[in-house]
């Protein structure tokens, strides 16, 4: 695909003068999808059309380049910026493989690793694309389990944590999102050795279970946080009693967080997405299915509110500690401070906001 399939809208930076920038994909009134970098009150400061439906966005720590990915099983990938207006780069996945709607890039930001899909084979690689030279795939390694969706660097520049959910899928089959194990799904929490490809660890979610780890953030002191979604057509889910939030730290075991009933039906046996904030002790976890969003102690595990909001889906650390933006399929954009266990309203927009937001800085 040619570079030309994306545009991109430059405005001028002195609108966000102040304020910080945070980044999502959306889907417009008019039907066509975009990603943004945009203010907490929802004006676009950047704005690039994707050729389809986005998901997370990967941001670079040095040049804060954004990288827009397709909805698995979507294939393109979509680099804008927000501080040089260059036009925007399209790549994508080989013929073989396609996206799951996330990367990161590699703490000096010369390497961009993407989670994707060697569906033939029915087995997880990351996919590593050099940022140098207009994103040119360069090689893979495996996520040594299947589907990884979700990954993140730890404090170490050479660790990378995946979650792998598990489900093997095929792009030809149910549009790529049909569940082909639904009688074997191996959900796990993988550590691997960026500079070989070498797995360090690998923590497994009991076997016969129904759930998919699929979003996952790092917080204070490498304490990985990841949220689970129940699959449907396994039997055995059960949205009050299965632990759909986990804590991990390395060379100890898999830790599922014990809620109260009223947070777990608050979850309604789905997680959208997962943040940590500024000072890495609080997560946050939301629910487009329930409307919901919790917030946890990540040391303790402790449940330290639930707030409300109209089919809630993104979720980025602010500023400030034990703070939140939320952004929802409504085009509401709001704050959720830990402590008050509620929203405030911060912006309305006519967009429908997709799973995640990104937290830029100022």
């Amino acid at each position: 695909m040619a570079a030309g399939a994306a545009t991109a809208i430059w405005p001028t930076l002195a609108q966000s003068a102040g304020h910080s920038l945070f980044a999502a994909a959306r889907r417009g009134p008019d039907g066509r999808y975009s990603a943004a970098i945009f203010s907490p009150d929802g004006r676009d400061v950047t704005s690039v059309v994707l050729p389809g439906r986005g998901h997370d966005i990967a941001v670079c720590p040095v040049t804060r380049r954004c990288v827009a990915f397709a909805r698995r099983p979507g294939n393109f990938a979509v680099v804008f910026s927000v501080d040089r207006g260059e036009p925007p780069v399209v790549f994508e996945a080989p013929e073989d493989r396609h996206f799951y709607g996330h990367g990161v890039f590699s703490p000096d930001g010369r390497l961009l690793y993407t989670t994707e899909n060697d569906f033939e084979a029915a087995r997880g690689v990351i996919g590593i694309y050099d940022a140098t030279a207009r994103f040119r795939r360069i090689g893979e390694f495996a996520s040594h389990g299947v589907g990884p969706h979700d990954l993140a660097f730890l404090s170490s520049p050479n660790v990378l944590v995946i979650a792998n959910g598990g489900l093997r899928e095929h792009p030809d089959i149910g549009n790529g999102r049909r569940v082909l194990n639904l009688d074997a799904i191996e959900t796990s929490l993988v550590y691997v050795d960026v500079t070989s490809g070498t797995r360090l660890e690998k923590h497994a979610v009991p076997a016969g279970g129904a759930l998919s780890l699929r979003h996952l953030e790092v917080g204070q002191d490498d304490t990985v946080v990841l949220g689970a979604q129940i699959v449907k057509g396994v039997p055995g889910g059960n949205p009050l009693t299965e632990a759909l939030i986990y804590r991990h730290r390395r060379q100890a075991p898999l830790v599922a967080t014990s809620l109260p009933n009223e947070a777990s039906a608050a979850l309604s046996g789905y997680v959208s997405s997962v943040a940590v904030d500024s000072s890495g002790t609080v997560a946050a976890a939301t629910s487009s299915k329930a409307g919901a969003v919790v917030m946890i102690d990540i040391a303790t595990g402790k449940l330290l509110g639930i707030a409300a909001m109209t089919d809630v889906s993104g979720v980025a650390r602010r500023s400030g500690s034990r703070d939140f933006l939320l952004t929802s399929g409504t085009g509401a954009i709001a704050d959720a401070p830990a402590a008050h266990g509620a929203v405030t309203a911060l912006g309305a927009t006519a967009f429908n906001w997709d799973n995640h937001a990104i937290f830029l800085g100022a």
